[in-house]
């Protein structure tokens, strides 16, 4: 590598940290037979390091990458995408204790910005906007009833001014596919030097979408100053460039997407399915 080369490289790794807003975990202990604390990744490992503004969490069903994903959101205090707030979703009551117990260091100012989705969350999400809009027009019908004239009129445009403001935004995300929808709310709703978490979204995406998903992740990361940390099962985000993937299994570790079970069987199954189809 030249000198020049060395530089330039070096300038673009002090960038590339300068745009890492949590910097670093440390991880609760507690009852080794108790869920989260049960799961074999979390026992003996203190710290995790986020080395990279992209880190995405790999490893198979149960190896804890999308528990302590739920745990880090709940810790950090993140809005939730979807029906219902962190703090009142029922389904993460037993992440409660785990998540309070961890530790979190920023590099810069803690970053107020961000959310958490989950792909099931989507319809939850829908769901909301429909509500939203009943309520909206609820409150027009009040309005109707109880005022007249000039404080009508300034009334209801208030209301429509809302409806149309969620209208711009978001379109009607009923008359869209889930994948379509999936991604026109994270490109509404993502903003400049945030941080987001965001659990299987493949779950909702075609390959194409997939890369589309790509797509934004890499530009925000480096465009804006965005932080994200992915769950997945996919080798196409897995493999987004300069991302740190931690590996789920006896223990939480880095490996390069091409190590992975993932990258691994999809690589082989498609260059020879006969060798799998035999023996399903």
């Amino acid at each position: 590598m030249s000198t020049l080369e060395f530089r330039l490289n070096y300038l673009w790794q002090i960038r590339w940290l300068s745009m890492i807003f949590l910097q670093k975990i440390a991880l609760p202990t507690g009852n080794p037979r108790q869920f989260p604390f049960s799961i074999p990744a979390f026992k003996g490992l203190e710290t995790l390091d986020f080395k990279s503004p992209i880190t995405v969490f790999v490893g198979e069903n149960g190896s804890g990458k999308s528990t302590l994903l739920k745990a880090l959101a709940m810790k950090i205090n993140l809005p939730a995408i979807g029906s219902t707030d962190l703090e009142q979703d029922d389904t993460l009551t037993g992440f409660r204790d785990f998540s309070e117990g961890i530790i979190t260091r920023w590099e810069r100012t803690k970053t107020y910005r961000g959310f958490f989705f989950r792909a099931e969350d989507y319809f939850g999400f829908v769901k909301r906007l429909r509500s939203i809009d009943q309520e909206l027009k609820g409150d027009i019908v009040d309005f109707e009833k109880n005022l007249s004239g000039y404080g009508l009129k300034v009334a209801v445009g208030a209301i429509l001014g809302q409806k149309e403001a969620l209208q711009r935004k978001y379109g009607d995300l009923t008359q869209v596919s889930h994948g379509e929808g999936f991604i026109k709310v994270l490109q509404s709703r993502i903003q400049a030097e945030g941080i987001y978490l965001i659990d299987e979204p493949e779950a909702a995406l075609s390959p194409q979408r997939q890369l589309a998903l790509f797509s934004m992740i890499k530009n925000l990361a480096v465009n804006e100053n965005c932080q994200f940390i992915i769950a997945t099962h996919s080798p196409i985000l897995m493999s987004l460039p300069e991302a740190q993937i931690m590996q789920f299994d006896d223990t939480i570790h880095e490996v390069k997407v091409e190590e992975t079970e993932h990258f691994t069987i999809m690589k082989n199954f498609l260059n020879n399915p006969e060798a799998f189809l035999r023996y399903l």
